[in-house]
């Protein structure tokens, strides 16, 4: 079951009886936009809000890292790798990628983020982590493929998600949250690491490890980053403040008591957190000299030193004396304490939502479209436009909707971006295979306001054409629903058809009823086979002509019915009025009947 890469890179430990291994695992977590977007937090913009830059985390890690061979750190999140290495030289990339090579920096997770995994789709987790590989293995070649799944910091983890992780090769997962009483049951059990049984078909497993503490940062007083209030070791005993022996005494304590909880000989101490490092030398100035003074005293019955969460695994796996408990479900829903369930996530900020699938969906129809016509490069740079903005919002703290406010804008913002990348694509693809060479190729429009029943380039047409893609591999049957003006509709299919349709009135109330809101919503029925795509034709004209021998006849738009709608059950007859509102409600055992007005309403939210 276990693979393991580049052990030969993991640092001594001991094999003695009664000696616990520590493992130290540099590492650092940063969030692709939160309080800050992902352009503030790399460059360190907007340093009143959080004083970090993670451009300088690489720097000052790479730096420390060439001072000793010893020295270890762990890298996750693949899209601000990348961001590191567009900017510098070929000098500071071969830095890096020797440094990788030989196994001082481990590459963990390998997705572009750390997704959410509730709110994220399936299609978008596989597209994600193939964004963030396929960046690692154009860099650093077989040496970038990690083994370790590292999602930290995700609200709740998924039985589907580790078996992706299983699937796509990995060894090991590491996670930090679970619900606080599952939590108090494996600290007891001694099962904090254990394996997840992923599917009962596939009989996928990974072995996963929760961490001993309630995050991923490092024991209390041992947080030597320029953002904690941790003293640094001060061991010269001649000067002030000299708290050596009291640092060892801690660390000690810590270790002997976190051991109990565990069923081998080692022992993970996360020293890192949060956008730290971005001053690495305080960091191993100090971890130096704790691997110094500990593994000084063979009294203590402990050998500390640098290493990774695969040497880590692999430790593990050679010194257990028995088998590891199973899970076989999720780990849904989190809840932090009582009356802490992290699970309002779940429908958060649905508009943003909602704009991720919809920018989803169109890049697989572009990445199809891309193979099919092989389009070139320019549409090339247009597609990776759109994986990059799908990839970085499946962030968990962006499809979640836990960023801010000016943070989930930036999101948008990029979305949108990528959406008018793909229009463009698309009509690239609809002119490469326009059957009429000498004429132009009519150019396609999204209406990215659909959700708010806009499509300004529909408002002064009488006729139209609305082109329906199917991308999946099975037929599609189901409606479209497309932005209208006008209360009078013919729709003709690609082959002249009538096609029977609906016109609904939209929901307008107050500031919503402006002027360029469509009034009506058309709803058209649709059958569009695997991998292809439908034409629609509509028509609004006062004159209608068609080359079809079909006999076409004008279609005066009506509501759903002018009379009354009624269901019931053994107990109620509901009475709908011809715009589908409720209002009837009758009582079949009393016999009575009682009147009801249903009007729509909405709130305007705002900040306290």
């Amino acid at each position: 079951m276990f693979h393991f890469w580049h052990f030969q890179a993991c640092n001594a430990w001991s094999n003695e009886k009664n000696v616990i291994n520590v493992h130290l695992v540099p590492h650092t977590h940063d969030d692709l936009g939160w309080i800050k977007t992902v352009d503030q937090y790399y460059y360190g913009a907007k340093s009143s809000l959080v004083p970090v830059a993670v451009q300088y985390i690489f720097n000052t890690v790479i730096s420390e890292l060439q001072k000793d061979s010893r020295r270890r750190f762990s890298f996750a999140e693949t899209g601000f790798l990348w961001r590191w290495y567009e900017d510098h030289d070929d000098p500071h990339k071969h830095q890096l990628q020797k440094l990788v090579k030989n196994g001082q920096i481990e590459l963990v997770g390998g997705g572009w983020v750390q997704n959410d995994e509730a709110a994220s789709h399936y299609v978008d987790i596989v597209d994600q982590m193939t964004f963030g590989l396929r960046k690692l293995e154009q860099v650093f070649g077989e040496c970038g493929k990690p083994t370790v799944a590292w999602q930290i910091d995700p609200f709740g983890h998924s039985k589907e998600q580790a078996n992706l992780f299983s699937l796509m090769g990995y060894t090991s997962l590491f996670f930090a949250r679970l619900h606080y009483l599952e939590k108090e049951e494996r600290l007891n059990n001694k099962s904090l690491e254990f394996i997840w049984n992923c599917s009962e078909d596939l009989k996928t497993q990974i072995f996963t490890g929760v961490f001993y503490q309630d995050n991923y940062g490092p024991p209390n007083g041992f947080c030597f980053d320029v953002l904690c209030r941790d003293d640094p070791i001060m061991d010269n005993p001649d000067l002030e403040d000299y708290n050596l022996d009291q640092k060892i005494s801690s660390f000690v304590a810590h270790v002997k008591t976190q051991s109990l909880y565990l069923r081998s000989s080692h022992v993970m101490l996360l020293m890192g957190s949060d956008f730290q490092y971005t001053n690495a030398n305080a960091w191993y100035t100090n971890l130096d000299k704790l691997i110094h003074y500990i593994n000084g005293n063979s009294t203590y019955g402990i050998k500390v030193f640098y290493s990774t969460p695969s040497c880590y695994v692999k430790g593990v796996i050679e010194s257990l004396s028995a088998r590891l408990s199973t899970k076989a479900d999720d780990f849904f829903p989190y809840a932090s304490s009582e009356h802490s369930y992290w699970t309002g996530y779940f429908t958060s900020r649905p508009t943003l939502k909602g704009m991720i699938r919809e920018a989803s969906s169109l890049l697989q129809l572009c990445k199809q479209l891309d193979a099919l016509a092989d389009l070139g490069p320019e549409d090339d740079s247009d597609i990776e436009i759109m994986a990059r903005a799908s990839a970085l919002t499946q962030h968990h703290d962006a499809v979640t909707g836990t960023a801010k406010e000016h943070v989930t804008k930036d999101y948008k913002k990029r979305l949108h971006k990528a959406i008018v990348e793909g229009e463009a694509v698309i009509n690239d693809y609809l002119k490469k295979i326009y059957p009429k060479k000498d004429v132009k190729a009519p150019k396609h429009v999204l209406c990215p306001l659909i959700n708010e029943t806009i499509c300004e380039p529909l408002r002064d047409k009488s006729t139209f054409a609305v082109t329906v893609f199917n991308s999946n591999s099975r037929r599609f049957s189901g409606v479209v629903k497309i932005p209208y003006y006008s209360k009078q509709v013919m729709v003709m299919n690609g082959k002249g058809d009538l096609v029977c349709v609906q016109l609904m009135k939209t929901f307008q109330v107050g500031s919503m009823a402006a002027h360029h809101r469509a009034p009506y919503e058309l709803i058209i029925p649709v059958e569009v086979g695997p991998l292809g795509y439908a034409t629609y034709i509509v028509d609004n004209s006062t004159s209608v002509r068609t080359t079809t021998p079909v006999t076409t006849t004008r279609i005066e738009s009506k509501r759903i019915a002018e009379q009354r709608v009624s269901i019931e059950n053994q107990e109620f007859v509901l009475t709908f009025d011809e715009n589908g509102l409720l209002e009837v409600v009758q009582e079949k055992r009393t016999k009575t009947s009682h009147a009801f007005r249903q009007e729509f309403f909405y709130y305007r939210g705002g900040l306290l």
